[in-house]
């Protein structure tokens, strides 16, 4: 049986234990071209005798095998290279096609002269290779250009809300840092709805001087007396104290929190702060008739 390529159209002659083998399924050793041999036969006509070789035919996977089985050594009796009589028998009837089918065939399908195939094909047989190139995977379809500019955009507005973000958290310290925005950021928090704090920096405050002692016209009665500086070269915003009374054994008795208007009086302006390297003076009188208390301790925080 005589069998021709679709693609280069070479002409091969097949068997039918070959075809039996892959379904049909065989590999032009020309163009490399897989295709099905039955659907491709020709009418066989008598050849005449040639010394020209046939190209290459190899097997080819059908695609109705099942996945796993090995596929079987390259076909060698086209090419007349094999064990015995049956071998050179068909290798001469190869050789005698390739005659008929010059007349038709382009000189740029002849096959690849005799002893190069026949290297190739022993280098094969030799190597006990039992798997066949099906050639290149056919080219997929070139895969559409993502647009990256709606990402890019995304991006930056996180980045932008990130930023707005932590300015507003840390909008006390870029003021501090950057005095010229204060104005800009004072009429954004009052269109905002929002305060602009001042510094909090508590290791710049430090108690100078304190006292603790009984009234002299009135003993149910203690005056504390303190002194307070802020050590910053900044304004910041007034602390808090805690007085702590103790007795003989230095427990705390009784605690009391006086806030910025208790020490400094209701008319005194908190809201300017704490000027900046500048000591307050301050005197309280709190009464003790009900508390034997022999100690205080004093201390200033942030809420």
């Amino acid at each position: 049986m005589i069998t021709h390529c679709p693609s280069c159209h070479t002409h091969f002659r097949v068997h039918a234990e070959q075809l039996a083998a892959r379904a049909g399924q065989v590999r032009c050793g020309k163009c490399n071209r897989a295709f099905n041999a039955l659907e491709h036969l020709i009418e066989e006509i008598a050849p005449a005798r040639s010394p020209r070789s046939t190209p290459e035919l190899e097997p080819a996977h059908a695609d109705s095998i099942a996945a796993g089985q090995a596929p079987e050594p390259a076909m060698t009796q086209a090419l007349g290279v094999g064990a015995g009589e049956p071998a050179r028998a068909n290798a001469a009837d190869a050789v005698a096609t390739a005659r008929e089918t010059e007349a038709k065939t382009p000189a740029a399908t002849i096959a690849k002269p005799a002893v190069a195939e026949t290297a190739k094909v022993n280098a094969g047989a030799a190597s006990g290779a039992s798997t066949f190139a099906f050639g290149p995977v056919a080219a997929a379809e070139p895969a559409r250009r993502v647009r990256r500019w709606p990402w890019l955009l995304g991006a930056l507005l996180l980045l932008l809300t990130l930023l707005a973000q932590a300015a507003y958290h840390y909008r006390g310290a870029i003021i501090l840092l950057f005095p010229e925005t204060k104005p800009y950021a004072s009429k954004l928090c009052a269109s905002l709805g929002c305060e602009l704090p001042l510094p909090r920096r508590i290791e710049m405050m430090s108690i100078e001087t304190s006292d603790l002692q009984a009234d002299t016209t009135n003993p149910n009665v203690m005056v504390l007396s303190a002194t307070i500086k802020n050590r910053a070269i900044f304004n910041q915003q007034h602390p808090l104290l805690e007085l702590t009374l103790t007795d003989a054994q230095d427990q705390p008795v009784v605690r009391r929190v006086l806030a910025p208007q208790d020490y400094l009086g209701k008319t005194v302006n908190t809201q300017a702060g704490f000027a900046a390297n500048t000591e307050i003076a301050i005197k309280m009188f709190i009464e003790g008739s009900q508390v034997k208390a022999t100690g205080y301790r004093l201390y200033l925080f942030y809420p």
